[in-house]
Order: structure tokens, then sequence, then C-alpha cells
């Protein structure tokens, strides 16, 4: 009897082995096809808002320009918008297709901060006022991945405003934010090594050592990639530096753009199969 019943588990289980390779298989067979479809573009709607809030003759400005993602992959859109509302953020709990609800939640958060922290710290001189200025823009698409670009400009009083610059590519087909884990990991050294003669050459217009001297690090031999993620462009992949990360505030914000031959070896599959494509969609 034991025999027996010991037979009929073995078959259970071979046979439970069969289904799942078949469901595998089919699951994989699935996959193949949905990458060979072409997502639909993204689909955007120019967005505004402005207002101010005035405490003791000191006024606090906030203006926000974007292209919210109307349609398209839902994944693609929806990561683009909490991508938008982290930038600003991330308090806003709402529906994500509300565009307009999100950014006048951001409008609220940003001039209740001018009123209850930046401006009764502010000087009080005649005529001054205090600012934040939002761009979210839709920069660059292809059929397999689409790229945004955050920018902030502001001042909240003291010797000089600031001035920041981030961008975000994310692949149509699922909606996967694109970062540095699209290179080759054992090569981000030499990856760091070429963004570095690119900033000197493209942004300082030398490579001579003495560029050395604008960078803030203790260590000029060892050069980092830019903390925030590179950015997919038509003509190559820009690497930013904020205000501060490597160099002086006199000296901006070094960038490059890198072209996609050069940073071919670089690229894993994903990545290479991220920029090989010949049609570029509309804006």
């Amino acid at each position: 009897m034991r025999k027996k019943l010991f037979a009929v588990v073995i078959l259970c289980a071979i046979a439970l082995t069969g289904c799942k390779t078949k469901i595998d298989t089919q699951a994989l067979n699935t996959l193949t096809s949905l990458s060979q479809i072409t997502p639909a573009d993204v689909k955007t709607r120019p967005m505004s808002l402005a207002d101010s809030v005035t405490v003791n003759n000191v006024k606090g400005l906030f203006k926000i320009d974007a292209d919210f993602p109307d349609s398209g992959n839902f994944f693609v859109i929806n990561n683009i918008r909490e991508w938008m509302s982290e930038q600003l953020g991330g308090t806003y709990e709402g529906n994500m297709e509300d565009g307009a609800k999100m950014l006048d939640h951001y409008k609220n958060v940003v001039l209740t901060d001018f009123k209850e922290n930046i401006i009764p710290d502010m000087p009080r001189i005649e005529d001054m006022s205090c600012y934040k200025d939002v761009k979210i823009k839709k920069l660059y698409e292809t059929d397999r991945y689409v790229s945004y670009l955050y920018t902030q400009e502001g001042f909240a009083g003291g010797a000089h405003g600031w001035y920041l610059m981030q961008g975000q590519t994310f692949r149509k087909s699922d909606g996967r934010r694109i970062d540095y884990d699209i290179f080759r990991a054992e090569l981000m050294d030499e990856l760091a090594d070429l963004v570095k003669d690119n900033i000197f050459t493209q942004y300082f217009e030398s490579n001579t050592e003495d560029m050395g001297n604008l960078l803030t690090m203790e260590n000029n031999d060892f050069f980092p990639l830019p903390q925030s993620a590179p950015i997919f462009r038509e003509d190559g992949v820009e690497f930013v530096y904020q205000q501060y990360e490597i160099a002086c505030y006199a000296a901006g914000m070094p960038a490059c753009v890198i072209s996609y031959d050069l940073l071919e070896p670089f690229l894993t599959q994903a990545g290479r199969w991220l920029v090989n494509t010949g049609h570029v969609a509309e804006n």
C-alpha cells in the first residue's frame, strides 16, 4: 500500500513539474512577444501654475510649468507622474492622474513654506522677494525610451540663489527608470574617467591639470560620477553635476554629453538595446 501511495505522489510531482515548465515557457513566449511591440508614444498636456504670498511686505513667488503625461503605456506614464511628484517633494497623496490637483498641492506646500519659514528669516529690505521657478519638460523620446528634465531655480535670501537640473529616462516597455545600472558594473571606474575627460574638455574647455584647482574634492585623483541619473538625449548621454557637487558655486554646474558610440562598450545588453533604435517619437 505504501509503495503504491509513494508511486502516486511521484507521478503527481512529475505532472506538476511538467505543467510548471509548460507555464513558464508560455510566459517567456508572451514576454518575448510583448518586447517586440512598439509601446505607444507618451502624449503630454502643458500645465502652468503661478501664485504668491506676501508677509510684512516681502513677497514669495512660485511658478511651475510641466509637460504632464496624459496617455501612453500605463506603466510608463504612471512612473513619470510618480517621478514628477517625488521631484516636487513626494508628499502628494491624491490621484496621480489629476495633474492639476498635484501641482496645486505642491503650490500650497511652497507658499506655506515661504510664509512660515523662509520669509520670516529674510532681512527686511525694500522690494525684496523670494521665488521658486520649476519646469518639468519632456526632453526626448524614441520607440524604446522617453527622457524628462526637471529644472528648479530660486532665491530665499542669502548671498545668491540656486539652480538645479535633474533628468530621468524611462524604458517604454515597462516604465523602468534608467540609472547607472544600465552600465557594466566592472567598468564604472573607466566610465568615471571618461566623464572626467569630457567634463574638462567640454565644460571647462581645457584638459590641463589647472582645472583640478576648481574642484572641491580633497582627492582630485578620484572623480565620482554625478549623483543624479544620466540623461539620455538625442546625441548621447548627458552627465550633470549639481552646484557644489564637485566644484565651487562660481563654476556652475559642470556637464558633458558623451555620444552613444563612445558609451557602447560600457553599456549592458539592456543598455545597448535601449539606444539601438531608428524611430524617434514626435514630441
